[in-house]
């Protein structure tokens, strides 16, 4: 092709300037990966002995993956052993395991603590990606940095152990997972393990109480859960699986001994010697044992029950230990010094686990976690108010938001505290405290003031979504009805259009406009709907989700509001069994299904049983919600009345007059509480002797 000179010269001068810029960016691009691999040592767990990525292949001992270490034979001539481990022994789920390696970007192995998830999640990836390169981020904050390298690279595995640990504020996203497995010709695979514990946050209930950071965050985490390819493993072995298994015992004591106790523990469970910690940790509280470390791991453990997911530091462990270690007695169990505590609690039990295990890369980020064992196990005592009120005034954002939203269900006190100390302060957080203390017509405006801010700025579907349907809840709570069922419909309908046909949500919306149907009084109509609610939650949440249980309390209310308290006061017993096993006595659905008891048993015919129930109620229902409480109140008042329903007219008028009395400090001589309270005990007096 021939070009007159001036033009040849004018496009040649343009090309060395797009190539200019061209040369720059690539420039540019290499200096931001050279960074990447510079900063890259300081956010990985596992790094080979460059300092670099290694591949799979080169991973020859499973526990610095999360892998639970087990029982180190005395001696070993066949050579069984693998450094900390035993000899794999399959499991049912392998074959999906081993398909989902080559087919799925992201794969959730869901299961108990002990359940075998890591070693099988290992074994998989190790058969089928030996090659790819292998990323273990060493904590939620250097998420971002491990992904940013790996979506440049061509085969890897992103290791996530305890992936509730890597989601929140600041962790893994759906986009994240996109731009790291959806690119054409690469081979990118994300392999995570969960707790099922862990697992139910995101799938049995709604969003989570509090700020609107920490909402996104929860919807981000249940997107990519959503996303995931999810398998189950069962803690307890299948015949197939224990079939299996016997084929290695005469080669391995360990996996022998691991059977015989396999009706009871799951093979992987004995193994890991999780029923000899646990023995452990319950025989250390005995006098001139080990209570201090026992105090220790009771500390480790509440402060992952209670919301921290990270690492629990030195310094606060030895800060809440000592009120463990006071209520469990003191000094009458002659505890043993502070070094000698931490020695037992972090000494493995025949080379396997160890109650607490140490971890982090570096002095700023050291600490500890608690073998995830123990934070399974049923019949916890409540967390004492001691370690909610401690965490909330560190105030660390690295936890703080998650604290206080379960401290709202187990300790309220100590999510008052969160809000008002500006731990947590968020729209949410606010309303949600002022609504706790009966005052809707504040949270409603809060909410409603921030709902016209954010439309002036264009705020997001989810924030807007999220503040109309508390006005409503609200609303309802207030006795506007009008109003909370025009909402909720409009609700509905925006859900049904834009979200699965499955989606939790949308249960929570309906289970409110059933409860404005029963507020109305078409009762028959109110039990029709909870009752098409509950199958749809038994059939995608489970029997004993929080939600579940919730509406099968909804419609004990309406069956004994219809006439029939005795069938309420059955299925209620039957409702208060699940809530104490699958959210603990201490969580306050569980209080209120307490109190709705002893109200049945009133209405039954038995005050004496309601009162019972009543007064080993009260002391918890202080604890978790304080004495000025509105809960605690009426709680008082019902006693009250049962006293009376009794025939005890002098004990009635005595507990009615103390309500009144609070009521009048706590609202004021004119406060509709106080007028009704009044008129109760008026009521009491004007009846003869």
């Amino acid at each position: 092709m021939w070009v007159a000179a001036p033009l040849a010269t004018l496009i040649g001068g343009s090309l060395a300037a797009v190539t200019a810029v061209a040369a720059s960016r690539a420039s540019r691009w290499l200096d931001d990966q050279a960074g990447l691999r510079r900063q890259l040592p300081d956010h990985l767990a596992v790094q080979d002995r460059s300092s670099r990525l290694p591949r799979v292949r080169d991973i020859r001992n499973p526990v610095l993956l999360g892998v639970h270490p087990v029982e180190t034979p005395s001696a070993d001539p066949q050579g069984v052993a693998t450094d900390d481990l035993t000899l794999y022994m399959p499991r049912d789920v392998d074959d999906e395991l081993h398909s989902a390696v080559r087919r799925e970007s992201l794969i959730v192995v869901v299961g108990e603590s002990t359940a075998g998830k890591s070693r099988a999640a290992f074994e998989a990836v190790r058969l089928e990606a030996p090659d790819h390169l292998l990323a273990v981020p060493s904590g939620r904050e250097s998420l971002a940095t491990v992904t940013n390298r790996l979506s440049e690279t061509r085969r890897s595995v992103l290791w996530l152990d305890d992936l509730e640990r890597f989601l929140g504020p600041n962790g893994l996203t759906a986009s994240m997972v996109n731009s790291l497995t959806k690119r054409t010709g690469y081979n990118n695979v994300i392999m995570a393990t969960m707790r099922t514990s862990e697992w139910e946050r995101f799938t049995s209930r709604a969003e989570p109480i509090g700020e609107d950071q920490g909402r996104a965050a929860w919807r981000a985490s249940r997107d990519v859960l959503r996303a995931a390819h999810i398998i189950t493993l069962r803690r307890l072995w299948s015949p197939t699986e224990l079939a299996s298994a016997a084929t290695f015992a005469e080669r391995d004591p360990r996996i022998a001994r691991a059977l015989r106790q396999a009706g009871k523990f799951g093979v992987a469970e004995t193994l890991a010697a999780g029923p000899e910690l646990l023995r452990d940790w319950h025989n250390a509280w005995a006098p001139g044992s080990h209570p201090r470390g026992a105090a220790l791991v009771a500390a480790a453990v509440d402060c992952r029950r209670a919301g921290v997911d990270g690492l629990v530091p030195r310094d606060l462990l030895l800060e809440l230990h000592n009120h463990y270690l006071l209520a469990a007695g003191g000094h009458a169990l002659r505890p043993e010094p502070v070094e000698e505590a931490w020695a037992w609690a972090l000494r493995p039990v025949h080379g396997a686990s160890s109650l607490l295990i140490p971890a982090g890369q570096s002095e700023e980020n050291h600490g500890y976690l608690p073998f995830d064992y123990l934070i399974d196990q049923p019949h916890h005592r409540p967390i004492p108010p001691e370690t909610w009120n401690m965490l909330i005034a560190r105030a660390d954002p690295s936890y703080t938001r998650r604290v206080a939203s379960e401290a709202y269900w187990r300790v309220r006190t100590a999510f008052h505290a969160a809000v008002d100390s500006g731990a947590t302060d968020d729209v949410f957080s606010r309303a949600h405290a002022m609504a706790d203390h009966g005052d809707y017509p504040r949270a409603i405006e809060l909410l409603t003031e921030s709902l016209q801010a954010a439309d002036d700025h264009d705020g997001s579907l989810h924030q807007h979504r999220a503040e109309r349907h508390q006005i409503a809840f609200y609303q309802l709570l207030s006795g506007r009805l009008d109003e909370a069922e025009a909402a909720f419909k409009e609700l509905l309908e925006e859900g049904a259009r834009t979200l699965p046909p499955n989606d939790e949500y949308l249960q929570v919306v309906r289970h409110n406009l059933a409860s404005c149907t029963k507020r109305r009084g078409d009762l028959p109509g109110a039990l029709a709907q909870f009752r098409r609610i509950l199958a749809d939650r038994e059939q995608q949440l489970g029997p004993d989700a929080m939600n579940t249980l919730a509406t099968r309390g909804a419609i004990a209310h309406i069956i004994a509001e219809m006439g029939d308290p005795g069938e309420a006061l059955r299925q209620t017993r039957e409702i208060l069994a699940a809530e104490e096993r699958a959210l603990g006595p201490d969580h306050t659905n569980t209080l209120a299904t307490r109190h709705s008891l002893a109200q049945y048993l009133a209405r039954s015919g038995n005050p004496s049983g309601g009162i019972k129930v009543l007064e080993a109620l009260l002391p918890d229902l202080i604890r978790a919600l304080g004495a000025d409480h509105p809960d605690v109140l009426d709680t008082r008042s019902d006693l009250a009345r049962y006293h009376r329903q009794n025939g005890d007219r002098s004990q009635a008028a005595l507990r009615f007059q103390e309500v009144l009395a609070d009521l009048r400090r706590i609202h004021g001589a004119k406060d509709r509480r106080v007028v009704l309270a009044r008129q109760d005990l008026e009521d009491l007096l004007a009846q003869p002797e």
